[in-house]
């Protein structure tokens, strides 16, 4: 289990694989959210509402360590992404969400281009969509 997000030594730990000290507030925040084990976030879409999602990860203890991912498109149920990648990668997903027109968090676009394009191809994780 993760240890509280406030806790200086997991700070330390993520800070050099995460923009160290110059990107300590951002750091807690995301550590903060990676010990919910989960995000909820809204990908926006132009002249649409967006996509509401939903990503979850198993609990970590370390930056190398890898995790199990799945995300999740609630309107869109048989949409479903299981991959898995390194936790500091998440944290800096974490650390860079943004929330474009005040409607909700979204990921960084970096997210979902890996999601999309690089994951098949990349050491972090293995997307494998679920579905028909």
């Amino acid at each position: 289990m993760v240890p509280p997000f406030n806790d200086p030594a997991l700070r330390a730990l993520f800070a050099p694989y995460c923009g160290g000290l110059a990107r300590e507030r951002e750091l807690e925040v995301a550590l903060e959210r990676l010990t919910a084990l989960a995000f909820q976030g809204l990908r926006p879409v132009a002249g649409a509402n967006g996509h509401r999602y939903l990503l979850r990860w198993d609990s970590v203890r370390a930056p190398m360590e890898r995790t199990s991912c799945g995300l999740e498109f609630p309107e869109k149920p048989e949409l479903h992404y299981r991959f898995e990648l390194v936790t500091h990668q998440l944290v800096t997903w974490l650390m860079d969400c943004t929330e474009p027109d005040g409607q909700g968090l979204d990921l960084p676009d970096a997210f979902w281009q890996w999601l999309l394009v690089d994951s098949d191809s990349d050491e972090m994780g293995d997307e494998t969509p679920s579905g028909p």
